[in-house]
């Protein structure tokens, strides 16, 4: 084993680096066959949340015996390489975010602020134009909380109940909350898919951010103009009550990212705030309760932690042989092409797309698609503010259209009707997607300093 492994890692022949790159591919597509094939099976059999039944975290363990198994090393060096990819500083730092961002979302959720959010937002809606009222409140919302899950649940009986009493189309309404749903994934300083995009690529926060908006508000701008003449109906909406006090740990959490505080000093001010507030507005919150809700914050967060750790670790072990051959690859084909630097920002996109399809999860795609997607923008020139928005982007657009993906399961079982016929509604992930590519081709940006592409030997 050993020596045959030495063998293909010389690159003797054009042969044998073909098998060693298709030897790689073997611990990422069996993680694939056992995580999406899993859900489409229970799918074909009725089975409710089909794609949530098999943890992700544990259907890359079979990965990564495989990985370890054709590492072609000691027992010890593949050790090694295990744990240095699950300690390497991005992977950490991920995982911590993770934690604090979960903390937040637990803390907020306990005091009632995602409560008087949704209220707060829903007393905005224009009684003239409600498709208008409900993408800009499900925008609103997620952009806040963080989670496209969370806007979805929260909004999309009100969608449905609006759309049945103004003779509304109720897949229209339910697809125009996940097309505001999935803006707010895409742009929340909070969002899974921000922090790993952002993280994995080494970007500034508040780059990444300024120019992820231009395009999503674009795009907003678009779906607004539509659902104006989509359907003009109105019907009187019953909103709860609303706190501005509990409202105001968002509001935090915003203006302290935007003003470009670290992201750590961010989650951690804004949760200390929400549970000030707890404690201030209820009289029954108290210490021990803010406790437990960040400890269930965090255990909220397990799976994807243990999943972000587990990914580190098989790029550790195929680190060198895979990654870095597919990068070399793609750059040198890119460069290749005359305009490289274009080029290179679409195979980004390409390559977050096809991990989103293939996981029918944006923030495991980035987690994936990351290390790749970071070496093709330094090879080709792209500034990681760009690559890092062309991750989130592209991943949130096949995220909100794929009709498998826990953002459309939910949408469609709350309903009561197919994700299929939610999928051609979600207008904003189109239009999203439309104004990402043509950005690429009219305005590319200029490229940064160029890491020379290693030959192949």
């Amino acid at each position: 084993m050993k020596t045959w492994y030495r063998r293909l890692d010389t690159h003797e022949n054009l042969g044998d680096q073909r098998v060693m790159f298709l030897i790689y591919c073997i611990p990422w597509l069996l993680f694939v066959t056992l995580f999406v094939g899993t859900g489409a099976v229970l799918t074909l059999r009725g089975m409710p949340n089909a794609f949530s039944q098999l943890s992700p975290a544990v259907a890359i363990i079979p990965a990564l015996v495989v990985g370890w198994l054709i590492h072609g090393e000691t027992s010890q060096k593949r050790l090694e390489a295990l744990v240095d990819g699950m300690r390497h500083r991005d992977i950490v730092t991920m995982c911590v975010i993770f934690l604090l961002a979960g903390a937040f979302c637990q803390v907020t959720r306990d005091i009632g602020s995602i409560d008087s959010m949704v209220n707060f937002a829903l007393s905005l809606i224009p009684s003239r134009f409600l498709l208008v009222g409900i993408f800009a409140v499900s925008m609103f919302i997620s952009t806040s909380i963080g989670t496209s899950m969370g806007t979805i649940a929260a909004v999309t009986p009100i969608a449905a109940a609006i759309g049945s009493q103004a003779e509304i189309s109720i897949p229209l309404a339910i697809g125009t909350v996940v097309g505001g749903a999935m803006f707010g994934d895409n742009l929340s300083f909070i969002s899974d898919t921000t922090i790993a995009a952002v993280l994995s690529q080494g970007s500034d926060l508040r780059k990444k951010t300024k120019f992820n908006s231009v395009i999503a508000a674009i795009a907003a701008g678009f779906v607004l103009i539509f659902l104006i003449f989509a359907g003009k109906t109105s019907v009187d909406i019953s909103v709860g009550p609303h706190s501005f006090l509990l409202i105001s740990p968002y509001f935090l959490l915003i203006t302290l990212a935007l003003s470009g505080v670290n992201v750590f000093s961010t989650l951690a001010s804004s949760i200390a705030f929400a549970g000030c507030v707890g404690l201030f507005s209820h009289g029954n919150y108290t210490i021990l309760a803010l406790s437990r809700g960040i400890s269930d914050g965090f255990g909220s967060m397990y799976e994807l932690v243990l999943l972000t750790l587990f990914v580190g670790g098989l790029s550790g072990l195929i680190h060198k042989d895979f990654i870095r051959k597919v990068t070399e690859k793609l750059s040198t084909w890119a460069a290749g092409r005359g305009n490289g630097h274009r080029l290179a920002q679409w195979i980004i996109g390409g390559v977050a797309s096809f991990f989103a399809l293939m996981f029918a999860n944006n923030t495991v795609a980035i987690i994936f698609s990351g290390e790749i997607a970071r070496e093709i923008a330094k090879k080709n020139g792209v500034p990681p503010h760009r690559s890092a928005a062309w991750l989130d982007t592209f991943s949130c657009v096949f995220q909100g259209i794929a009709p498998y993906t826990p953002q459309l399961l939910l949408a469609s079982a709350i309903g009561d009707i197919s994700p299929l016929s939610i999928t051609r509604y979600v207008v904003y992930c189109y239009v999203l997607g439309a104004v990402a590519t043509l950005s690429i081709l009219l305005f590319p940006g200029k490229p940064t300093e160029k890491h020379p592409v290693p030959t192949m030997n």
